[in-house]
């Protein structure tokens, strides 16, 4: 749905739209309109009846008594309603309740004409009765033009039947219907008016929805794509993740790489690419992609031949084509149709997005694949010193071997920070200083203390693996469990400005600060996207989880980072989420920390944000 809807319709002179489902959602919202609107219309016909009765009284007096108090009571009665739509609870059958008093009222004018010798402020009484109607901003056209219609023909009759000269009906009879002609176009006016606010109230609740399904996409894509190595099986994953914020009916996608200037489909859903006898991606297409970097909007033609041979282009569907981008080259395209709806700007945003994301966590699972490749085998590097003698440089290897077994086995794919701690142990007191000089000794000790104890920041997969275990046993054990999702802001500036091993240390210090904040035996710290990280925290409560988070996140504001390139800040964003009833599993509790994460960022960042 898009501002393409809105624009065909100002087009047009129809009052219904073409999609049914809107026109019943239409005609539904139209059942309960608002107090304001209906209060305003009561009080008016209130007004309209007692001056109407007012007359009367000045004009016959008691004569005729019929009219004036039919007035009275339909006054009464506009007031009755009025102070129902003012104060009532809810608003039952409102159009229903102005249609029957504004009868009520035009059949006392009727009246009034039959018993009374004709007036002309009878025909002035109907013409404003008319025009009100038609100026009520609530009850549709067609409604309004039948009840004006039918009093205005029951005027005309009674006239008839009376002593009422022809050229006097035949004046009244044209008021009138200029009045009706009048009443009718204002009318008109106003419902089109109503239904183009209606489609504007809708397309933005629909966009607001679709943003917060794109938001719900990306959050999903990485913990559904990551470890994904193979180009082909993450494009045929995409189209889950487009339909919840792009809707289409049919779906084609093509990878790229190695088919050549015209490229075959490998994956065809839906009737609208079915029997597709020409290029569906033409090298035009392709070298506009490769250009702009962005998506394109087009809609489809066929030529049928139409009366006499006359060959004509038929409309066939809309079509989104988004380009899938590896850094700069195009390693693939998706293309959608629809046949009902023009694709929009939030189409092509949310497309290219969702496509840009999947090929960074691509990029990082071949990367961390290639990754844990190299370093299955680390080569620590050590400082030799000078030795005296032969039997001390033979020492020195043997403890430099033992240091580097060490590290070895302290090695794992997850992100280790290392940290000073105490003495190794006992044994290396026993190193005969006599082999080898005791400032040595003490400079090993001090390398084999430092491979030693190490502050283990898991990766995504380890730490979803334990935290799984404990949200199962904490919801069997009716135990509260809470979550912070942490993303360092402006960590990418910083890397691009000052390099990775200035990035690398701001995150390694916070990193090193958080983990001496919390509770080595129960919480769970890992990896999370490329600046972030997660804490899983058993036994710990929203509001506790909430307070902590706002004390590390405080603390991380006022510090300085002493780098080779200077004292560097940085602040944090932190989502927080609790399991609930409504989590359902440990990937809901994720998810809903995530989207507070995203909150964060989008107010400003450096704050905490909650999930309930």
């Amino acid at each position: 749905m898009s501002q393409d809807l809105v624009n065909r319709y100002k087009k047009s002179i129809r009052l219904s739209f073409q999609n049914a489902e809107i026109e019943a959602r239409y005609r539904k919202k139209e059942d309960v309109r608002g107090r304001s609107s209906s209060v305003f219309a009561f009080s008016v016909l209130f007004c309209i009846n007692l001056s109407f009765c007012y007359l009367e009284f000045r004009a016959f007096g008691f004569e005729t008594s019929v009219p004036m108090y039919g007035y009275l009571a339909s006054a009464i009665v506009a007031l009755v309603n009025g102070l129902l739509s003012q104060f009532g609870k809810k608003l039952y059958m409102q159009n229903l309740r102005l249609i029957s008093n504004v009868a009520i009222s035009m059949g006392f004018v009727i009246a009034a004409i039959y018993l009374q010798k004709y007036s002309a402020y009878h025909t002035a009484e109907m013409s404003l009765l008319v025009i009100w109607l038609a100026s009520l901003n609530a009850i549709r056209f067609v409604i309004t033009s039948i009840t004006s219609t039918v009093s205005i023909a029951a005027s005309l009759i009674i006239l008839n039947i009376t002593d009422v000269s022809a050229f006097k009906i035949g004046l009244v009879a044209v008021f009138l219907i200029v009045a009706a002609i009048l009443g009718g176009y204002l009318s008109y006016l106003l419902e089109r008016q109503r239904r183009i606010i209606f489609l504007r109230v809708l397309i933005i609740k629909n966009m607001n929805s679709r943003q917060e399904s794109w938001a719900f996409s990306l959050i999903d894509l990485d913990m559904a794509l990551g470890g994904i190595t193979d180009f082909k099986e993450l494009i045929g994953l995409l189209k889950r993740y487009l339909e919840p914020v792009i809707k289409f009916e049919s779906y084609i996608l093509t990878s790229l790489e190695g088919q050549g200037p015209k490229p075959v489909a490998d994956k065809v859903e839906g009737r609208l690419f079915e029997d597709e006898d020409k290029t569906i991606w033409s090298q035009d297409l392709l070298n506009k992609l490769t250009q702009t970097r962005q998506a394109t909007i087009s809609s489809e033609h066929e030529t049928i031949k139409g009366f006499l041979g006359i060959s004509r282009d038929k409309f066939t569907s809309y079509r989104l084509d988004v380009p899938v981008f590896n850094d700069s080259k195009l390693m693939g395209v998706i293309s959608l149709r629809r046949a009902d709806d023009a694709f929009d700007d939030l189409d092509m945003i949310a497309g290219v997005s969702i496509s840009t994301q999947a090929m960074l966590i691509y990029r990082r699972s071949t990367k961390n694949a290639a990754m844990v490749l190299d370093n299955s085998i680390p080569d620590p590097i050590i400082r030799k010193p000078k030795l005296t003698t032969p039997a001390s440089e033979e020492a020195a290897k043997n403890v430099h071997k033992k240091i580097a077994d060490k590290m070895l086995a302290t090695q794992t794919t997850n992100l280790q920070f290392t940290e000073p701690t105490d003495p190794v142990g006992e044994n290396s007191e026993k190193i005969d200083q006599l082999i080898a000089p005791a400032e040595l000794i003490k400079k090993i000790k001090q390398e084999e203390e430092s491979s030693k104890k190490t502050i283990t920041l898991l990766s995504r997969e380890n730490s979803d693996k334990i935290s799984i275990d404990r949200y199962r046993t904490a919801a069997i054990d009716g135990e509260p469990l809470s979550i912070l999702i942490i993303e360092v802001d402006g960590l990418s500036k910083l890397r691009e400005q000052d390099g990775d091993q200035v990035a690398y240390k701001v995150f390694a210090a916070i990193v090193k600060y958080i983990f001496s904040q919390v509770d080595k035996e129960k919480e769970i710290l890992g990896r999370y996207g490329q600046n972030g990280l997660s804490v899983l925290m058993p036994r710990v409560d929203m509001n506790a989880a909430e307070k902590f988070a706002e004390n590390i996140r405080q603390f991380v504001a006022r510090a300085l980072y002493k780098t080779t390139s200077g004292d560097k800040s940085a602040t944090l964003s932190i989502g927080v989420a609790a399991m609930t009833n409504e989590t359902g599993d440990y990937g809901a509790m994720v998810k809903r920390a995530d989207m507070a994460l995203f909150v964060a960022k989008k107010n400003g960042r450096n704050c905490v944000k909650v999930r309930l």
